[in-house]
Protein backbone atom coordinates (compact mmCIF):
# COMPACT_ATOMS: atom_id res chain seq x y z
CA UNK A 1 0.00 0.00 0.00
CA UNK A 2 1.44 3.60 -1.38
CA UNK A 3 2.22 5.74 1.44
CA UNK A 4 -1.04 8.16 0.17
CA UNK A 5 -3.53 5.29 0.66
CA UNK A 6 -2.21 4.59 4.04
CA UNK A 7 -3.15 8.89 5.56
CA UNK A 8 -6.67 7.89 3.84
CA UNK A 9 -6.79 5.31 6.83
CA UNK A 10 -5.63 7.46 9.42
CA UNK A 11 -9.28 8.54 10.37
CA UNK A 12 -9.86 8.90 14.21
CA UNK A 13 -12.90 9.33 16.14
CA UNK A 14 -13.18 11.20 19.73
CA UNK A 15 -15.73 10.56 21.46
CA UNK A 16 -16.30 13.21 24.74
CA UNK A 17 -19.15 14.92 26.18
CA UNK A 18 -17.12 18.14 26.57
CA UNK A 19 -16.40 20.38 23.62
CA UNK A 20 -13.62 21.56 25.03
CA UNK A 21 -11.67 18.22 25.32
CA UNK A 22 -12.52 18.03 21.05
CA UNK A 23 -10.95 21.09 20.63
CA UNK A 24 -7.66 19.88 22.92
CA UNK A 25 -7.55 16.98 20.53
CA UNK A 26 -7.86 19.27 17.15
CA UNK A 27 -5.00 21.38 18.51
CA UNK A 28 -2.83 18.30 19.30
CA UNK A 29 -3.12 16.81 15.63
CA UNK A 30 -2.72 20.30 14.07
CA UNK A 31 -0.16 21.19 11.27
CA UNK A 32 3.13 23.32 12.23
CA UNK A 33 2.85 26.44 9.67
CA UNK A 34 6.33 26.59 6.90
CA UNK A 35 8.47 28.97 6.98
CA UNK A 36 8.05 29.12 3.26
CA UNK A 37 10.77 31.98 2.76
CA UNK A 38 13.21 30.35 4.92
CA UNK A 39 13.04 27.72 2.65
CA UNK A 40 13.51 29.39 0.18
CA UNK A 41 16.74 30.88 1.19
CA UNK A 42 17.75 27.58 2.55
CA UNK A 43 17.84 26.26 -0.95
CA UNK A 44 19.07 29.55 -2.77
CA UNK A 45 22.39 29.52 -0.18
CA UNK A 46 22.90 25.83 -0.84
CA UNK A 47 21.58 25.45 -4.56
CA UNK A 48 19.15 22.69 -3.40
CA UNK A 49 15.60 22.62 -4.28
CA UNK A 50 13.41 23.28 -1.03
CA UNK A 51 11.97 19.66 0.56
CA UNK A 52 8.42 19.94 2.08
CA UNK A 53 8.81 18.14 5.04
CA UNK A 54 7.39 15.00 5.56
CA UNK A 55 4.28 15.38 7.97
CA UNK A 56 1.80 12.47 9.16
CA UNK A 57 -1.92 14.08 8.88
CA UNK A 58 -4.81 13.00 10.59
CA UNK A 59 -8.78 13.71 10.14
CA UNK A 60 -10.25 14.54 13.51
CA UNK A 61 -14.24 13.45 14.26
CA UNK A 62 -16.45 14.21 16.99
CA UNK A 63 -19.00 12.72 18.77
CA UNK A 64 -20.55 13.48 21.83
CA UNK A 65 -21.87 10.38 23.00
CA UNK A 66 -21.53 6.80 22.58
CA UNK A 67 -24.57 6.52 20.87
CA UNK A 68 -23.88 8.95 17.89
CA UNK A 69 -20.29 7.57 18.19
CA UNK A 70 -21.22 4.03 17.27
CA UNK A 71 -23.67 5.57 13.99
CA UNK A 72 -20.26 7.47 12.63
CA UNK A 73 -18.55 4.24 13.06
CA UNK A 74 -21.14 2.10 11.52
CA UNK A 75 -22.03 5.15 8.87
CA UNK A 76 -18.05 4.84 8.16
CA UNK A 77 -18.19 1.33 7.53
CA UNK A 78 -20.75 1.58 5.47
CA UNK A 79 -18.80 3.92 3.23
CA UNK A 80 -15.37 1.89 3.41
CA UNK A 81 -14.20 4.36 5.06
CA UNK A 82 -12.97 2.74 8.73
CA UNK A 83 -11.50 4.98 11.88
CA UNK A 84 -8.37 3.18 12.68
CA UNK A 85 -8.69 4.74 16.23
CA UNK A 86 -11.05 6.37 18.85
CA UNK A 87 -10.63 7.92 22.04
CA UNK A 88 -13.13 7.82 23.98
CA UNK A 89 -13.94 9.10 27.61
CA UNK A 90 -15.12 7.26 30.70
CA UNK A 91 -17.86 9.83 31.97
CA UNK A 92 -20.56 10.76 29.46
CA UNK A 93 -23.52 11.19 31.05
CA UNK A 94 -26.78 10.93 30.56
CA UNK A 95 -25.56 8.27 28.04
CA UNK A 96 -23.37 5.08 27.71
CA UNK A 97 -20.43 5.36 29.68
CA UNK A 98 -16.83 4.81 27.91
CA UNK A 99 -17.05 1.22 28.94
CA UNK A 100 -20.01 -0.09 27.36
CA UNK A 101 -19.72 2.24 24.24
CA UNK A 102 -16.30 0.59 23.37
CA UNK A 103 -18.05 -2.74 23.76
CA UNK A 104 -20.62 -1.73 21.23
CA UNK A 105 -18.16 -0.33 18.93
CA UNK A 106 -16.26 -3.53 18.89
CA UNK A 107 -19.34 -5.61 18.41
CA UNK A 108 -19.43 -3.42 14.88
CA UNK A 109 -15.96 -2.77 14.13
CA UNK A 110 -14.01 -5.54 16.20
CA UNK A 111 -10.56 -4.09 14.92
CA UNK A 112 -11.07 -0.37 15.91
CA UNK A 113 -7.86 0.89 18.29
CA UNK A 114 -9.20 2.68 21.97
CA UNK A 115 -7.82 4.57 24.12
CA UNK A 116 -10.11 5.28 26.94
CA UNK A 117 -9.72 8.49 28.23
CA UNK A 118 -10.07 9.05 32.34
CA UNK A 119 -9.07 11.33 35.46
CA UNK A 120 -10.46 8.87 37.83
CA UNK A 121 -10.28 5.20 39.30
CA UNK A 122 -13.68 4.66 37.85
CA UNK A 123 -12.78 0.90 37.06
CA UNK A 124 -9.61 -0.81 37.88
CA UNK A 125 -7.88 -2.95 34.75
CA UNK A 126 -9.43 -5.84 36.07
CA UNK A 127 -12.91 -4.49 35.43
CA UNK A 128 -12.37 -3.34 32.68
CA UNK A 129 -10.92 -7.00 31.31
CA UNK A 130 -13.90 -8.30 32.73
CA UNK A 131 -16.81 -6.08 31.05
CA UNK A 132 -14.33 -6.14 27.89
CA UNK A 133 -12.31 -9.19 27.72
CA UNK A 134 -8.63 -9.51 27.42
CA UNK A 135 -7.33 -6.96 24.30
CA UNK A 136 -4.39 -5.85 22.83
CA UNK A 137 -6.38 -2.99 21.26
CA UNK A 138 -7.02 -1.09 24.37
CA UNK A 139 -5.23 1.57 25.81
CA UNK A 140 -5.91 3.57 28.98
CA UNK A 141 -4.70 7.12 29.24
CA UNK A 142 -5.28 9.41 32.15
CA UNK A 143 -5.76 13.37 31.97
CA UNK A 144 -4.57 15.55 31.83
CA UNK A 145 -3.03 14.39 28.69
CA UNK A 146 0.72 15.44 27.55
CA UNK A 147 0.70 15.89 24.05
CA UNK A 148 3.80 14.04 22.88
CA UNK A 149 2.11 10.97 24.36
CA UNK A 150 -1.18 11.62 22.83
CA UNK A 151 0.12 12.43 19.23
CA UNK A 152 2.28 8.98 19.77
CA UNK A 153 -0.77 6.68 20.78
CA UNK A 154 -2.13 8.20 17.48
CA UNK A 155 1.02 7.40 15.23
CA UNK A 156 1.33 3.76 17.01
CA UNK A 157 -2.01 2.81 17.29
CA UNK A 158 -2.98 4.13 13.65
CA UNK A 159 0.20 2.12 12.07
CA UNK A 160 -0.57 -0.78 14.21
CA UNK A 161 -4.31 -0.79 13.02
CA UNK A 162 -3.20 -0.46 9.69
CA UNK A 163 0.07 -3.30 9.78
CA UNK A 164 -3.23 -5.41 11.32
CA UNK A 165 -5.08 -5.20 7.85
CA UNK A 166 -1.89 -5.63 5.83
CA UNK A 167 -1.04 -8.45 8.37
CA UNK A 168 -4.32 -10.17 7.38
CA UNK A 169 -3.79 -9.30 3.65
CA UNK A 170 -0.90 -11.38 3.90
CA UNK A 171 -2.13 -14.22 5.75
CA UNK A 172 -4.97 -14.08 2.80
CA UNK A 173 -2.08 -13.39 0.23
CA UNK A 174 0.41 -16.27 1.70
CA UNK A 175 -2.55 -18.88 1.46
CA UNK A 176 -2.80 -18.32 -2.22
CA UNK A 177 0.97 -18.19 -2.77
CA UNK A 178 1.28 -21.66 -0.71
CA UNK A 179 -1.59 -23.01 -3.07
CA UNK A 180 -0.13 -21.99 -6.53
CA UNK A 181 3.46 -22.05 -6.15
CA UNK A 182 6.25 -21.96 -3.65
CA UNK A 183 7.68 -18.74 -5.59
CA UNK A 184 5.26 -16.59 -4.94
CA UNK A 185 5.76 -18.13 -1.19
CA UNK A 186 9.66 -17.10 -1.46
CA UNK A 187 8.57 -13.28 -2.78
CA UNK A 188 6.38 -12.87 0.95
CA UNK A 189 9.30 -14.01 2.61
CA UNK A 190 12.01 -11.80 1.24
CA UNK A 191 9.92 -9.03 1.24
CA UNK A 192 9.40 -9.51 5.37
CA UNK A 193 13.33 -9.43 5.22
CA UNK A 194 13.87 -6.67 3.87
CA UNK A 195 11.65 -5.07 6.62
CA UNK A 196 13.16 -6.50 9.29
CA UNK A 197 16.49 -5.97 7.66
CA UNK A 198 16.21 -2.36 7.42
CA UNK A 199 13.87 -1.72 10.27
CA UNK A 200 15.94 1.26 12.84
CA UNK A 201 15.12 -0.64 15.76
CA UNK A 202 17.12 -4.10 17.17
CA UNK A 203 15.42 -6.91 16.82
CA UNK A 204 16.33 -9.85 18.33
CA UNK A 205 15.02 -13.26 18.67
CA UNK A 206 16.31 -15.08 21.94
CA UNK A 207 15.48 -18.55 23.66
CA UNK A 208 14.18 -19.30 26.57
CA UNK A 209 17.87 -19.45 28.11
CA UNK A 210 18.45 -15.55 26.26
CA UNK A 211 20.54 -17.53 23.67
CA UNK A 212 20.47 -15.17 20.91
CA UNK A 213 18.94 -16.90 17.51
CA UNK A 214 18.27 -13.95 15.65
CA UNK A 215 20.16 -10.51 15.59
CA UNK A 216 19.18 -7.69 13.20
CA UNK A 217 21.62 -5.48 10.94
CA UNK A 218 20.50 -2.98 13.40
CA UNK A 219 22.84 -3.81 15.73
CA UNK A 220 25.98 -2.86 13.68
CA UNK A 221 24.52 0.71 13.72
CA UNK A 222 23.00 0.88 17.14
CA UNK A 223 25.84 -1.13 18.94
CA UNK A 224 28.90 -1.77 16.37
CA UNK A 225 28.39 -5.19 16.42
CA UNK A 226 27.79 -7.75 13.25
CA UNK A 227 24.95 -9.88 13.20
CA UNK A 228 27.18 -12.93 13.27
CA UNK A 229 29.15 -11.66 16.35
CA UNK A 230 25.74 -11.58 18.50
CA UNK A 231 24.26 -14.77 17.22
CA UNK A 232 24.39 -17.32 19.61
CA UNK A 233 25.67 -15.19 22.22
CA UNK A 234 23.68 -14.45 25.59
CA UNK A 235 21.61 -11.36 25.64
CA UNK A 236 22.37 -10.64 29.17
CA UNK A 237 25.85 -10.96 28.46
CA UNK A 238 26.08 -7.21 27.10
CA UNK A 239 23.04 -5.58 29.76
CA UNK A 240 24.68 -3.31 32.49
CA UNK A 241 25.18 -5.62 35.90
CA UNK A 242 22.63 -3.06 37.62
CA UNK A 243 20.25 -3.65 34.86
CA UNK A 244 20.58 -7.01 34.44
CA UNK A 245 18.32 -8.98 37.27
CA UNK A 246 15.11 -6.72 36.26
CA UNK A 247 16.04 -7.55 31.91
CA UNK A 248 16.11 -11.40 33.67
CA UNK A 249 13.01 -11.51 35.42
CA UNK A 250 10.79 -9.52 32.51
CA UNK A 251 12.31 -11.98 30.25
CA UNK A 252 11.30 -15.11 32.15
CA UNK A 253 7.86 -13.51 32.39
CA UNK A 254 7.38 -13.46 28.68
CA UNK A 255 7.89 -16.99 28.81
CA UNK A 256 6.17 -18.69 31.35
CA UNK A 257 2.74 -16.11 30.82
CA UNK A 258 3.38 -14.84 27.22
CA UNK A 259 2.63 -11.67 28.31
CA UNK A 260 3.87 -8.66 26.56
CA UNK A 261 6.90 -6.81 28.76
CA UNK A 262 8.41 -3.10 28.60
CA UNK A 263 11.44 -2.36 30.08
CA UNK A 264 14.47 -0.25 30.15
CA UNK A 265 18.39 -1.04 30.67
CA UNK A 266 21.56 -0.26 29.23
CA UNK A 267 23.47 -2.61 26.69
CA UNK A 268 27.29 -2.18 26.13
CA UNK A 269 28.42 -0.51 22.95
CA UNK A 270 31.22 -2.62 21.06
CA UNK A 271 33.57 0.22 22.45
CA UNK A 272 32.85 -0.54 26.14
CA UNK A 273 30.36 2.40 26.55
CA UNK A 274 26.33 2.11 27.25
CA UNK A 275 22.99 2.81 25.59
CA UNK A 276 19.94 3.21 27.02
CA UNK A 277 17.19 0.83 25.62
CA UNK A 278 13.25 0.94 25.61
CA UNK A 279 12.50 -3.11 24.56
CA UNK A 280 9.00 -4.56 24.13
CA UNK A 281 9.54 -8.30 24.68
CA UNK A 282 6.78 -10.44 22.62
CA UNK A 283 6.25 -14.67 22.96
CA UNK A 284 7.78 -16.27 20.33
CA UNK A 285 5.84 -19.04 19.63
CA UNK A 286 6.47 -22.47 17.34
CA UNK A 287 4.13 -23.72 14.98
CA UNK A 288 2.17 -25.59 17.71
CA UNK A 289 1.65 -22.10 19.38
CA UNK A 290 4.11 -22.85 22.08
CA UNK A 291 6.13 -20.45 23.52
CA UNK A 292 9.96 -21.65 22.48
CA UNK A 293 11.53 -17.99 22.95
CA UNK A 294 11.28 -14.14 23.28
CA UNK A 295 11.18 -11.08 20.23
CA UNK A 296 12.79 -8.43 21.32
CA UNK A 297 12.41 -4.77 19.78
CA UNK A 298 14.50 -2.27 21.26
CA UNK A 299 15.40 1.24 20.30
CA UNK A 300 17.74 3.90 21.85
CA UNK A 301 16.12 6.33 24.70
CA UNK A 302 19.52 8.14 25.49
CA UNK A 303 18.48 11.47 24.06
CA UNK A 304 15.39 11.09 26.18
CA UNK A 305 16.85 9.88 29.30
CA UNK A 306 19.34 13.03 29.31
CA UNK A 307 15.97 15.43 28.71
CA UNK A 308 14.50 13.91 31.88
CA UNK A 309 17.47 14.18 33.71
CA UNK A 310 18.08 17.68 32.71
CA UNK A 311 14.39 18.41 33.38
CA UNK A 312 14.85 16.74 36.87
CA UNK A 313 18.21 19.01 37.11
CA UNK A 314 15.93 22.63 36.56
CA UNK A 315 12.95 20.61 38.75
CA UNK A 316 16.03 21.31 41.62
CA UNK A 317 16.94 24.56 40.70
CA UNK A 318 13.37 25.96 40.60
CA UNK A 319 12.97 24.74 44.23
CA UNK A 320 16.64 26.96 45.38
CA UNK A 321 15.10 29.62 43.40
CA UNK A 322 11.99 29.86 45.16
CA UNK A 323 13.98 29.45 48.37
CA UNK A 324 16.66 32.15 47.79
CA UNK A 325 15.26 34.60 49.49
CA UNK A 326 15.00 32.48 53.16
CA UNK A 327 18.50 30.91 51.99
CA UNK A 328 19.54 34.26 52.29
CA UNK A 329 18.24 35.57 55.12
CA UNK A 330 19.72 32.22 56.84
CA UNK A 331 23.20 33.28 55.59
CA UNK A 332 23.00 37.12 56.18
CA UNK A 333 21.44 36.90 60.20
CA UNK A 334 25.51 34.64 61.08
CA UNK A 335 27.19 37.20 58.86
CA UNK A 336 25.98 40.23 60.76
CA UNK A 337 27.13 38.78 63.95
CA UNK A 338 30.36 37.42 62.03
CA UNK A 339 31.02 41.41 61.05
CA UNK A 340 30.22 43.16 64.45
CA UNK A 341 32.33 40.47 66.52
CA UNK A 342 34.71 41.08 64.04
CA UNK A 343 35.09 45.00 64.47
CA UNK A 344 34.17 44.48 67.96
CA UNK A 345 38.06 42.29 68.29
CA UNK A 346 39.82 45.17 65.89
CA UNK A 347 38.59 47.79 68.18
CA UNK A 348 39.70 45.98 71.21
CA UNK A 349 42.90 44.84 69.39
CA UNK A 350 43.51 48.74 69.04
CA UNK A 351 43.32 49.34 72.68
CA UNK A 352 45.69 46.40 73.84
CA UNK A 353 48.09 48.14 70.92
CA UNK A 354 48.56 51.39 72.64
CA UNK A 355 48.07 49.17 75.86
CA UNK A 356 51.24 47.29 74.61
CA UNK A 357 53.31 50.27 73.78
CA UNK A 358 52.83 52.18 77.50
CA UNK A 359 54.22 48.51 78.74
CA UNK A 360 56.81 48.77 76.48
CA UNK A 361 57.87 52.01 77.57
CA UNK A 362 57.98 51.47 81.06
CA UNK A 363 60.00 48.32 80.13
CA UNK A 364 62.59 50.09 78.62
CA UNK A 365 62.75 52.53 81.26
CA UNK A 366 62.88 50.21 84.01
CA UNK A 367 66.21 48.80 82.23
CA UNK A 368 67.74 52.34 82.82
CA UNK A 369 67.11 52.30 86.39
CA UNK A 370 64.44 54.75 86.13
CA UNK A 371 60.42 55.42 85.99
CA UNK A 372 59.44 58.84 86.24
CA UNK A 373 56.11 58.85 86.91
CA UNK A 374 54.43 60.24 84.13
CA UNK A 375 55.16 57.05 82.65
CA UNK A 376 53.37 54.86 85.05
CA UNK A 377 50.70 57.80 84.59
CA UNK A 378 50.36 56.94 80.77
CA UNK A 379 50.75 53.16 81.81
CA UNK A 380 47.34 53.52 84.13
CA UNK A 381 45.86 55.53 81.23
CA UNK A 382 46.62 52.68 79.23
CA UNK A 383 45.30 50.23 80.94
CA UNK A 384 41.69 51.92 82.11
CA UNK A 385 41.40 53.18 78.58
CA UNK A 386 42.21 49.10 77.30
CA UNK A 387 39.78 47.87 80.22
CA UNK A 388 41.79 44.60 80.26
CA UNK A 389 38.83 43.06 82.87
CA UNK A 390 36.26 43.41 80.20
CA UNK A 391 38.05 42.19 77.02
CA UNK A 392 39.06 39.28 78.68
CA UNK A 393 35.63 38.11 79.01
CA UNK A 394 34.06 39.39 75.97
CA UNK A 395 36.77 38.77 73.21
CA UNK A 396 36.95 34.87 73.87
CA UNK A 397 32.89 35.51 73.58
CA UNK A 398 33.32 37.11 70.50
CA UNK A 399 35.59 34.98 68.90
CA UNK A 400 33.22 31.35 69.56
CA UNK A 401 30.64 33.45 68.06
CA UNK A 402 32.26 34.08 65.29
CA UNK A 403 33.42 30.75 64.65
CA UNK A 404 29.63 29.25 65.22
CA UNK A 405 28.42 31.92 62.72
CA UNK A 406 31.15 30.77 59.99
CA UNK A 407 29.87 26.84 61.10
CA UNK A 408 26.56 28.27 60.61
CA UNK A 409 27.10 29.76 56.65
CA UNK A 410 29.19 26.28 56.06
CA UNK A 411 26.61 24.52 56.94
CA UNK A 412 23.98 25.99 54.95
CA UNK A 413 26.34 26.10 51.86
CA UNK A 414 27.20 22.34 52.07
CA UNK A 415 23.47 21.99 52.21
CA UNK A 416 22.45 23.75 48.90
CA UNK A 417 25.82 21.94 47.29
CA UNK A 418 24.41 18.56 48.48
CA UNK A 419 20.72 19.38 47.33
CA UNK A 420 21.53 20.64 44.05
CA UNK A 421 24.16 18.02 42.76
CA UNK A 422 23.16 17.22 39.40
CA UNK A 423 23.89 13.30 40.21
CA UNK A 424 23.34 11.00 37.18
CA UNK A 425 21.07 8.20 36.32
CA UNK A 426 22.62 5.91 38.46
CA UNK A 427 22.11 5.16 42.18
CA UNK A 428 24.31 6.11 44.59
CA UNK A 429 24.96 4.32 48.03
CA UNK A 430 23.51 7.62 50.40
CA UNK A 431 23.37 8.37 54.20
CA UNK A 432 19.68 9.07 54.38
CA UNK A 433 20.00 10.42 57.68
CA UNK A 434 22.87 13.34 56.39
CA UNK A 435 20.50 13.31 53.23
CA UNK A 436 17.42 14.70 55.41
CA UNK A 437 19.36 16.98 57.69
CA UNK A 438 21.07 18.97 54.28
CA UNK A 439 17.05 19.28 52.85
CA UNK A 440 15.86 20.35 56.28
CA UNK A 441 18.58 22.93 55.99
CA UNK A 442 17.79 24.21 52.78
CA UNK A 443 14.10 24.76 53.41
CA UNK A 444 14.61 26.04 56.72
CA UNK A 445 13.37 29.61 56.11
CA UNK A 446 10.19 27.71 55.42
CA UNK A 447 9.47 26.24 58.47
CA UNK A 448 11.37 28.05 60.93
CA UNK A 449 8.74 30.60 61.75
CA UNK A 450 5.87 28.17 62.25
CA UNK A 451 7.22 24.75 63.39
CA UNK A 452 9.96 22.93 65.06
CA UNK A 453 12.02 20.14 63.29
CA UNK A 454 12.24 17.16 65.50
CA UNK A 455 14.91 14.27 64.36
CA UNK A 456 14.43 10.85 65.52
CA UNK A 457 17.26 9.08 63.00
CA UNK A 458 18.73 5.80 63.13
CA UNK A 459 22.05 6.13 63.83
CA UNK A 460 22.86 2.60 62.95
CA UNK A 461 21.25 3.38 59.47
CA UNK A 462 23.20 1.74 56.75
CA UNK A 463 23.57 3.07 53.14
CA UNK A 464 20.47 3.28 51.00
CA UNK A 465 21.40 2.69 47.36
CA UNK A 466 19.06 6.18 45.57
CA UNK A 467 19.47 8.94 43.11
CA UNK A 468 20.51 11.25 45.44
CA UNK A 469 19.08 14.10 43.83
CA UNK A 470 15.67 12.68 43.20
CA UNK A 471 15.45 11.99 47.18
CA UNK A 472 16.21 15.09 48.65
CA UNK A 473 13.66 16.13 45.67
CA UNK A 474 10.85 14.09 47.85
CA UNK A 475 12.00 15.10 51.50
CA UNK A 476 11.94 18.97 50.07
CA UNK A 477 8.23 18.72 48.80
CA UNK A 478 6.99 16.68 51.80
CA UNK A 479 8.53 19.20 54.31
CA UNK A 480 7.11 22.42 52.34
CA UNK A 481 3.60 20.30 52.47
CA UNK A 482 3.81 19.96 55.85
CA UNK A 483 4.80 23.57 56.59
CA UNK A 484 2.28 24.75 54.75
CA UNK A 485 -0.41 22.35 56.84
CA UNK A 486 1.01 23.96 60.04
CA UNK A 487 0.18 27.27 58.82
CA UNK A 488 -2.88 26.56 58.13
CA UNK A 489 -3.64 26.36 61.87
CA UNK A 490 -1.25 28.18 63.40
CA UNK A 491 -0.66 31.45 60.88
CA UNK A 492 2.23 32.70 60.32
CA UNK A 493 3.49 31.77 64.26
CA UNK A 494 1.52 33.80 66.33
CA UNK A 495 -0.41 31.17 68.14
CA UNK A 496 2.59 29.29 69.01
CA UNK A 497 4.42 26.71 66.56
CA UNK A 498 3.59 23.03 65.43
CA UNK A 499 5.92 20.35 64.96
CA UNK A 500 7.28 18.90 61.75
CA UNK A 501 8.79 15.29 63.29
CA UNK A 502 11.54 13.27 60.89
CA UNK A 503 12.49 9.88 62.21
CA UNK A 504 14.57 6.81 60.12
CA UNK A 505 13.50 3.35 60.64
CA UNK A 506 15.75 0.10 58.99
CA UNK A 507 12.72 -2.52 58.43
CA UNK A 508 14.16 -5.88 57.40
CA UNK A 509 14.81 -5.30 53.91
CA UNK A 510 14.01 -1.77 53.57
CA UNK A 511 14.24 1.84 55.07
CA UNK A 512 11.84 3.49 56.42
CA UNK A 513 11.42 7.55 56.30
CA UNK A 514 8.27 8.95 58.24
CA UNK A 515 7.48 13.06 58.14
CA UNK A 516 4.83 13.81 60.75
CA UNK A 517 3.33 17.06 60.75
CA UNK A 518 0.69 18.84 63.55
CA UNK A 519 -1.41 19.94 60.54
CA UNK A 520 -4.86 19.88 60.24
CA UNK A 521 -4.63 16.38 58.14
CA UNK A 522 -6.30 16.11 54.81
CA UNK A 523 -9.77 16.06 54.22
CA UNK A 524 -11.39 12.60 53.79
CA UNK A 525 -13.36 13.58 50.20
CA UNK A 526 -9.48 14.45 48.78
CA UNK A 527 -7.45 11.47 50.32
CA UNK A 528 -7.82 8.97 47.21
CA UNK A 529 -6.45 12.32 44.66
CA UNK A 530 -3.46 13.80 46.72
CA UNK A 531 -0.89 11.89 44.60
CA UNK A 532 -2.62 12.92 40.71
CA UNK A 533 -0.68 15.14 39.00
CA UNK A 534 -1.96 19.09 39.20
CA UNK A 535 -4.37 18.00 42.08
CA UNK A 536 -4.40 20.71 45.17
CA UNK A 537 -6.32 21.82 47.66
CA UNK A 538 -3.80 24.98 48.44
CA UNK A 539 -5.16 28.47 47.01
CA UNK A 540 -4.18 29.72 43.21
CA UNK A 541 -0.18 30.24 43.37
CA UNK A 542 0.62 28.68 46.53
CA UNK A 543 0.84 25.11 45.26
CA UNK A 544 1.30 23.84 41.27
CA UNK A 545 -0.22 20.06 42.53
CA UNK A 546 3.13 18.32 41.27
CA UNK A 547 5.18 18.21 44.55
CA UNK A 548 3.33 15.16 46.01
CA UNK A 549 2.61 13.67 42.13
CA UNK A 550 6.82 14.08 41.78
CA UNK A 551 7.19 12.89 45.44
CA UNK A 552 5.43 8.80 44.37
CA UNK A 553 6.46 8.84 40.62
CA UNK A 554 10.15 9.12 42.13
CA UNK A 555 10.12 6.62 45.01
CA UNK A 556 7.22 3.66 43.36
CA UNK A 557 8.98 3.95 39.84
CA UNK A 558 12.54 4.86 40.43
CA UNK A 559 12.90 3.25 43.70
CA UNK A 560 10.91 0.73 43.46
CA UNK A 561 9.60 1.40 47.13
CA UNK A 562 6.45 2.63 48.62
CA UNK A 563 4.88 5.94 49.54
CA UNK A 564 1.30 5.92 52.00
CA UNK A 565 0.12 8.44 54.14
CA UNK A 566 -1.53 8.35 57.92
CA UNK A 567 -3.91 11.42 58.49
CA UNK A 568 -6.23 11.91 61.08
CA UNK A 569 -8.89 15.59 60.88
CA UNK A 570 -7.29 18.00 63.35
CA UNK A 571 -4.20 15.91 64.02
CA UNK A 572 -1.91 15.97 61.59
CA UNK A 573 -0.08 13.81 59.12
CA UNK A 574 2.44 11.36 58.43
CA UNK A 575 4.21 10.42 54.84
CA UNK A 576 5.63 6.85 55.14
CA UNK A 577 8.40 6.40 52.53
CA UNK A 578 9.99 3.04 51.93
CA UNK A 579 12.87 2.47 50.02
CA UNK A 580 14.51 -0.85 49.40
CA UNK A 581 17.86 -2.12 50.53
CA UNK A 582 18.67 -3.21 47.46
CA UNK A 583 19.43 -1.83 44.07
CA UNK A 584 17.76 -4.45 41.88
CA UNK A 585 14.19 -4.23 40.74
CA UNK A 586 11.63 -6.88 42.08
CA UNK A 587 9.49 -8.43 39.23
CA UNK A 588 6.69 -6.69 40.15
CA UNK A 589 7.32 -3.09 39.11
CA UNK A 590 7.84 -3.96 35.50
CA UNK A 591 5.54 -3.12 33.35
CA UNK A 592 3.17 -5.55 31.61
CA UNK A 593 1.23 -4.72 28.76
CA UNK A 594 -1.43 -7.44 28.41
Amino acid sequence: MKEADRDTNRRILVIDDNRAIHEDFRKIFGQTARNESMEAAEAELFDEAPVAPAQRKFTIDSAMQGQEGLAMVKQAMREGQLYALAFVDVRMPPGWDGIETVARLWEACPDLQVVICTAYSDYTWDDMIQKLGQSDRLVILKKPFDNIEVLQLANALTEKWFFLQQIRNHVLDLEFRVVHGSEQLRKSEERFRLITENAADLISIVDADGRRLYSSPSFRTLLGFAPEEMDGTLAFDQIHPDDCAAALASTRRTVETGDVQVIDYRMRHKDGSWRTLESHKAPFRNADGLIEGVLIVSRDIGERKMLEIQLRQAQKLESIGQLAAGIAHEINTPTQFIGDNTRFVRDAFNDLQQLLTAYDKMFKAAQTGALPPELLAEVEAAQQAADLEYLSAEVPKALEQTIDGIERVSKIVRAMKDFSHPGNESKTMLDLNKAIESTATVCRSEWKYVADLVTDFDLALPLVPVLPGEFNQVVLNIMINATHAITDVVGSGGNGKGTITISTRRDSDYVEVRIRDTGAGIPEKVRDRIFEPFFTTKEVGKGTGQGLAIARSVVVEKHNGTVVFETESGKGTCFIIRLPLTASAPEEHQKTVA
